[in-house]
């Protein structure tokens, strides 16, 4: 229904109880002997349904020309970090190959307890995690998981086994950052931090913001 302004909707209620005094003018002369009280109440009547129809028609187009609401994003889950966790893992090792050719495997340490071997404190991995991260990653590397880099070659004899040290995903409204580091051919250590945004069902890197190369 076409909305009314309110100068419309005033005119036409004008013309209503305009048509109506007419009518009682127009009465035969043995009606007209009657008091047009009778008629007056009943265009009065006609007035108050008509103003409260129209004023919900008017009230109803409102709010159909309204903007729908934004929907509320929702809480990131822990599922949703270890794909975040993958997607950068995945970014790093297709961006940094090893000397010798493929990856051999991947270690990735759980550095949520503080031992004597940890250089700092990393977010822990649970079991579903892992099993999430391995699956998605199985066609670049092997993953396993370590609480320290004892298990990487210590004399450089295999440099196809790289160890990646995860940090906390962090939350940026609409999008989140996260930092992951590679050890790779005994003296490498490349690091980056990902813009990581959520893409209908799937967390993607959308850009490299920093990275640093050392070698020792």
């Amino acid at each position: 229904m076409t909305r009314l302004t309110d100068d419309e909707l005033g005119e036409l209620l004008r013309e209503t109880f305009t048509e109506h005094e007419e009518l009682v003018d127009r009465l035969p002369a043995a009606t007209k002997r009657r008091s047009p009280l009778p008629a007056m109440l009943a265009a009065a009547a006609v007035l108050v349904v008509l103003a409260g129809v129209l004023y919900v028609a008017n009230r109803t187009g409102a709010a159909d020309s309204a903007p729908p609401a934004a929907t509320p994003p929702t809480t990131r889950t822990a599922d949703d970090d270890a794909t975040i966790w993958t997607a950068s893992i995945e970014t790093l090792l297709r961006t940094v190959k090893p000397a010798a050719g493929a990856w051999r495997s991947v270690i990735v340490l759980d550095l949520s307890d503080v031992g004597t071997k940890h250089a700092r404190k990393g977010p822990p991995i649970s079991a579903d995690q892992r099993e999430t991260m391995t699956y998605l990653v199985r066609k670049i590397a092997p993953l396993q998981f370590h609480r320290d880099m004892a298990p990487a070659p210590p004399t450089c004899r295999d440099n196809r086994v790289g160890v990646v040290q995860l940090a906390d995903v962090i939350d940026k409204g609409d999008h989140v950052e996260a930092q992951v580091s590679l050890f790779h051919d005994c003296n490498h250590w490349e690091t980056a931090t990902y813009r990581v945004e959520h893409r209908g069902p799937f967390w993607v890197v959308t850009a490299t913001l920093v990275t640093d190369s050392q070698t020792w």
